[in-house]
């Protein structure tokens, strides 16, 4: 039994222990959508019934976190 419970506690930890591998996107690769863009995007998503969804970054201008919009996209209501 001990030996069973051994085998459970050390599997839980060596589970956990993984690093994922992801890709971090830089500032270089992202810009923002200017406001005409903004807004013809969400009257697309207006027109065929679909609910807008901003998706916001943040960029450091005079080190201070400025938000910016990057993507429009078109969800369902509900």
């Amino acid at each position: 039994m001990r030996l069973f419970l051994s085998i459970i506690v050390v599997g839980l930890l060596t589970a956990c222990s993984g690093i994922p591998n992801t890709k971090v996107i830089t500032e270089k690769s992202i810009y923002s959508l200017s406001r005409n863009e903004v807004i013809n995007g969400i009257e697309d998503c207006k027109a065929v019934d679909l609910r807008p969804v901003l998706i916001h970054a943040r960029r450091k201008i005079n080190n201070r976190p400025v938000p910016m919009v990057v993507e429009v996209s078109c969800a369902p209501k509900g």
